[in-house]
């Protein structure tokens, strides 16, 4: 099988008969092998597509080749041409199915809606495509007056996916107000001898005058009764509506479908027309000229190109009903612009007087009641005492480290005043440190470790300045430990803090998810007229989850002064989130509610959720790992788990008994093993272990249970922390500091010769 050159995979062999898969347009050789008697064998394939005749080559052998475009199935038969009489032998099937090509998939992510613009904009486009096998050819395509041009966007290599952008400079075209351009992404892919072309969402741009480019401007206090009157922004709307699906149904090959696409449109086209004449007649006499153009000859112009619409699409010419159905839109929007603009000159000048409760408003409140610091302001500040805390723990090291040495020396005199004024300046800086803690939550219990520190320092100088280092030594060196616990007890408060601030977070996914699955079920259920209130919910909840993913990333850099880790998997999960598409698919179900295209957007709804309870669990898992940072519980846990695995290969039937006793009472102690399936069964496991006759049989399996153990713990804590904490084991497992230094102590002496 010889797959085409430009999928670029290898050729591959199939011996034997059965089913086959190969890529469309791979190229079959058969080939068929008989044995010498008897001597003259006549081969046929009765196949799918008709009998084939083989012949046999120069090798001996029977060849037949054919290009795999659709199923193929055929079974070989062969005939002794010596004896006519004989009954062929026919053999099991042979089936080649191909694996097709797909089309291409291309769409427009930014800005994916449609605008209302100045003539002089320009915005970014940015087009996204992919293929199965490669994408040769991204373009714009823009059409303009019913003049259409298309602006290559590819850059080379070709590759499955493609992400291109594009500068839309409005300035390109000659536009007036009341212009409309439609534009959409094609692109091509690799497949030959011709590519497959896909086209992505159309999108329009409306052209207003700068000062009235803002479809909410309409709902202002500002409108006139002309303007209520007319419902123009429904008549644009349905248009485009009727623009769209002229360009889908012209993709339709099926010829029913097709008929039965063109009718709906047409009845569409039809429905438009009678609302436009309804209104025209209703307020006939009475529309305003603006800038010397009579609206409702505009309103009547349009009326007159979507009749011309129907009768195109009606008679299946769909191709030649696009062009009435674009002058309508553009007729429409001019029609729009007008308004705004008329709307704008009677607003000028109607400002709104100051009243004496808005005077009383604008003056500043004498008495400002202190607002309380939110969550990431806390934060920020523990990080910076966090930093102030490991700073005073390290001055302090290095100190008792000079005072060990003058203590082993025996050092009177100016060495030891100097050290004194050292340990002065370190309680000093801790003492400011206290007492700004202490007026901020105003509890002894809050400064109880720094007090202590203090108290030591204070000590320590004291001896110092009598010289007597080998008295201040031991203060010197309880001051560091309490400093030590302090930065842990305040790492724990943080951590706590940043899961606080998190599960926020993690809340406010969670009402997102619920009302997205909410409004979803509301679509579902929608009836023609509701697209427009459901689309105002669906714009809601697209800025909510974008503000959301926004403050994910601003929590994310805020706790990166904290723990990086947390910073990584936030920033991951809203970079995951934009990704997978929660904007795109918001957008898009913002734009079939628009159209009330219901399915559609119920479908686009649906992702968003999936996407935001996804983030959610994200979320929580951030903020159980934060949480656990300071859990000695857990701590202890991952300690015994570890140990028990070094030690398991030697231990006996009752150690066994023993430590999956106390591993199982660990586990089952988490709070997460009330809703973790694993967790319990694996608690289960060493429960059955403890309470076993002979349990070292079952050393392989205990040995496998304590590692997925250890994976499981993983999930409340992230990896660093596990290789922290065997740092930390080896260093508590080492001599005492004082012992260590004694040692340091002699062999520097050694060295120096004394």
């Amino acid at each position: 099988i010889f797959p085409p050159a430009y999928i670029k995979q290898g050729n591959f062999m199939h011996s034997d008969f059965g089913y086959v898969r190969a890529p469309e347009g791979s190229r079959i050789e058969l080939s068929l092998e008989v044995f010498d008697l008897p001597q003259r064998v006549g081969a046929t394939l009765a196949a799918s597509d008709g009998n084939h005749s083989l012949e046999m080559g120069k090798d001996g052998k029977f060849q037949f080749a054919f290009t795999l475009g659709e199923d193929w199935k055929g079974r070989l038969r062969l005939e002794d041409l010596d004896e006519p009489g004989r009954a062929p032998t026919v053999y099991d099937a042979i089936s080649f199915s191909p694996i097709p090509d797909e089309p291409p998939v291309v769409e427009i992510t930014e800005p994916a809606e449609d605008l209302q613009l100045p003539a002089d904009a320009q915005f970014l486009v940015e087009v996204y495509a992919s293929d199965d096998h490669g994408i040769a050819d991204v373009r714009i395509n823009i059409s303009h007056a019913g003049e259409k041009t298309e602006k290559t966007i590819f850059i080379n290599p070709v590759e499955q996916e493609k992400t291109q952008t594009y500068i839309f400079d409005l300035n390109d075209h000659a536009l007036a107000v009341g212009d409309v351009l439609t534009y959409m992404a094609l692109a091509l892919d690799n497949k030959e001898p011709e590519g497959q072309l896909a086209r992505s969402e159309i999108y329009f741009i409306e052209v207003l005058p700068p000062e009235g480019n803002a479809t909410e401007e309409m709902d202002g206090e500002g409108e006139t009764a002309e303007t209520k009157e007319i419902p123009i922004r429904d008549f644009i709307n349905k248009s485009k509506k009727i623009i769209r699906s002229t360009y889908d149904a012209m993709l339709e090959d099926d010829e029913v479908q097709f008929e039965k696409l063109s009718l709906s449109i047409a009845t569409q086209a039809l429905s438009l027309k009678h609302e436009m004449t309804k209104v025209f007649d209703e307020n006939e006499g009475m529309f305003p000229v603006v800038d010397g153009i009579d609206l409702g000859e505009l309103l009547n112009e349009a009326t007159y190109h979507i009749e011309q619409s129907e009768i195109y699409a009606g008679d299946l010419l769909l191709e030649e009903s696009l062009e009435p159905s674009e002058k309508t839109l553009r007729k429409l929007v001019q029609l729009y612009a007008l308004l705004q603009k008329m709307n704008k000159k009677k607003m000028k000048g109607k400002g709104k007087k100051p009243s004496e409760s808005d005077g009383e408003s604008e003056k500043p409140s004498e008495e400002k009641s202190e607002e309380p610091e939110d969550l990431a302001e806390q934060l920020n500040r523990m990080a910076e005492d966090l930093k102030k805390l490991e700073d005073l723990e390290a001055r302090q090291q290095e100190l008792n480290k000079d005072i060990g040495r003058a203590a082993g020396q025996g050092t009177r005199g100016k060495p030891n005043q100097n050290s004194a004024q050292d340990q002065e300046d370190i309680r000093r800086d801790l003492y400011s440190l206290e007492d700004d803690w202490y007026k901020k939550s105003g509890k002894l219990g809050e400064v109880a470790k720094l007090k202590q520190a203090g108290d030591e320092m204070k000590e320590a100088a004291g001896d110092l300045r009598r010289d007597e280092p080998r008295e201040a030594q031991p203060h010197g060196e309880i001051a560091e430990e309490v400093l030590g616990s302090a930065i842990l007890e305040l790492e724990s408060k943080m951590a706590a803090l940043a899961g606080n601030m998190v599960d926020q977070l993690s809340e406010g996914a969670s009402g997102l998810s619920e009302n997205q699955r909410e409004l979803q079920g509301e679509t579902q259920g929608a009836s023609p007229g509701k697209g427009d209130a459901l689309k105002e919910e669906q714009d809601e909840l697209n800025s909510a989850a974008q503000d959301l993913l926004d403050k994910i990333d601003e929590m994310a850099r805020s706790l990166g002064k904290f723990n990086e880790n947390a910073m990584e998997d936030l920033l991951k999960s809203t970079r995951e989130s934009r990704s997978e598409g929660i904007e795109r698919s918001g957008k898009r179900a913002s734009n079939s509610l628009l159209y009330e295209n219901f399915p559609s957007a119920e479908k686009e709804e649906g992702k968003v959720a999936e996407n935001l309870e996804k983030l959610q669990e994200d979320l929580e898992g951030v903020a159980n790992k934060l949480r656990n940072l300071g859990n000695d519980a857990l701590r202890e846990l991952v300690e015994k788990l570890m140990k028990t695995q070094d030690e398991l290969p030697g231990m006996g039937a009752q150690e066994m008994k023993d430590s999956a006793e106390e591993i199982a009472s660990a586990l089952g102690s988490l709070s997460q093993s009330k809703k973790d399936e694993r967790l319990q069964n694996i608690t289960q496991f060493f429960e059955q272990v403890a309470i076993s006759e002979d349990p070292t049989p079952s050393k392989s399996m205990a040995s496998a249970a304590i590692t997925e153990a250890l994976q499981l713990a993983e999930q409340f804590f992230w990896k660093e922390a596990k290789d922290n904490l065997l740092r930390r084991n080896q260093a508590t497992s080492s001599a005492p500091s004082r012992y260590k230094r004694q040692v340091e102590e002699y062999f520097r002496r050694i060295a120096e010769g004394e």
